[in-house]
């Protein structure tokens, strides 16, 4: 790595990428929830205990974004595809796609720096569990869960693969 693809970064290069089964999409955001592995803790406490105990249970990776209103024609990645062209037909459906968050280092994302994500198979990935838009703002909200029994998606330096 080059002295610029360490330190600090902004959001500007954060690229949000999902896959609409032929390409990565890079889709435009606005907000990004945070991003990795949330454990429910299950309370193993007894009652002679000094302090509360907990043991982790399965991990969740939900991810919610937002963007501007959009219906730019879908073009592969790096270009920019519209957040509405990719996602408003993909609410509800079961099919587990590729999800890439990718944190560019102080400029465009590069293989070696963060991202987190998972490749799809056909039966891990993620699925869009919500697709609204805000007429008022002109802006759209997309919610993205793992498909049950998924593999767990991943930090890590490589983009993930289309699927």
């Amino acid at each position: 790595m080059t002295a610029n693809t360490t330190g600090r970064t902004v959001n500007r290069w954060l690229y949000f990428l999902f896959s609409d089964g032929t390409a990565m999409r890079n889709i435009p955001v606005t907000s990004v929830s945070v991003v990795g592995l949330v454990y429910d803790e299950v309370d193993l406490t007894a009652y002679q205990d000094a302090v509360k105990g907990a043991l982790p249970n399965h991990p969740d990776a939900p991810i919610s974004i937002t963007g501007p209103m959009d219906t730019t024609a879908v073009a592969a990645s790096p270009a920019i595809s519209g957040g509405h062209t990719v996602l408003a037909g993909m609410a509800g459906v079961a099919t587990p796609r590729s999800l890439d968050v990718q944190f560019g280092m102080r400029h465009a994302w590069e293989s070696g720096e963060p991202q987190f994500g998972i490749t799809a198979t056909a039966t891990s990935g993620y699925i869009v569990t919500s697709y609204t838009v805000d007429p008022s703002s002109m802006t759209f909200s997309a919610t993205f869960k793992l498909i049950p029994a998924s593999s767990v998606p991943a930090w890590g330096t490589a983009a993930e693969a289309v699927s």
